[in-house]
């Protein structure tokens, strides 16, 4: 029985598919090159990273200071200097993480640049 997508034997069907996969082996091939050098980080997994930096800086301080207070038995002076000194950490962490994220991206823009 023919309709109007064409003849029903399986014959027909295999070969439509084989020249399908054929077309497709041929695209993959041309393309292959072209994006070989991709971004590793998205703008997203860049600022996720960036912001954890910051925020695990902070609590690690005042979880140290914190622990200085509670066996020391002194009030809460080292967990405001722990916090002071998380921040600054946080925050240097944070700028040498994107100075290599910048390095690492003008790099890969004139490796890109060279082809």
């Amino acid at each position: 029985m023919s309709g109007k997508n064409g003849p029903s034997s399986n014959l027909s069907k295999t070969s439509d598919l084989d020249d399908l996969e054929q077309r497709l082996e041929d695209a993959k091939r041309q393309h292959s090159g072209e994006d070989e050098i991709a971004p590793d980080n998205s703008m997203l997994g860049m600022a996720w990273r960036i912001s954890t930096e910051l925020v695990v800086a902070v609590f690690i301080g005042c979880g140290l200071g914190f622990g200085v207070d509670y066996f020391a038995n002194t009030g809460p002076i080292f967990v405001i200097l722990g916090l002071v000194l998380g921040t600054v950490a946080g925050i240097r962490n944070t700028f040498r993480l994107v100075l290599r994220m910048e390095a690492a991206e003008k790099e890969r823009l004139e490796k890109l640049s060279k082809r």
